[in-house]
């Protein structure tokens, strides 16, 4: 059976948002290193802590979304191969970022996101879509 239009879309549109994750993490390690900063520089010099643990917790959530981003690439590639998994592994991931937009509002990523996920779930869960992933042969109409 031949790849449908709607799943290679789908596919193209996930891995964009895999790759656009970069921003979200710069976004992230932008705004912990600046209020690491901040906090350094309300107490005399002396007990820096807070400010390592902000900045630790920052590159935490920056490793996290690095490996959350590798996966999402891979899945967004073996979709297109038709694996019925990655199709799952993204949805979850969708739900993720519609969680991040609604966190953080104004966070502008994170809304181009949730629209890109919406668009390529549409796609993905097209008849045509789940023909081809569950392995489904194309129904014959009737003349």
């Amino acid at each position: 059976m031949t790849r449908p239009t709607s799943v290679s879309i789908a596919s193209w549109i996930w891995l964009f948002c895999g790759l656009f994750t970069t921003v979200t993490i710069a976004e992230v390690l932008s705004a912990t290193t600046v209020l690491a900063v901040l906090t350094g520089l309300a107490v005399d010099g002396e007990d820096l802590v807070a400010a390592d643990v902000i900045s630790g917790f920052g590159w935490l959530i920056a490793a996290t979304l690095f490996a959350a981003m590798v996966v999402q690439v891979v899945a967004a590639v073996k979709l297109r191969d038709g694996e019925g998994w990655a199709r799952v592994l993204l949805s979850i991931a969708a739900v993720i970022s519609l969680v991040a937009a609604l966190y953080d509002i104004t966070m502008w990523s994170a809304w181009v996101l949730f629209v890109a996920n919406v668009v390529a779930m549409a796609l993905a869960y097209g008849d045509a879509a789940t023909d081809y992933l569950e392995g489904r042969p194309a129904y014959l109409v009737a003349a």
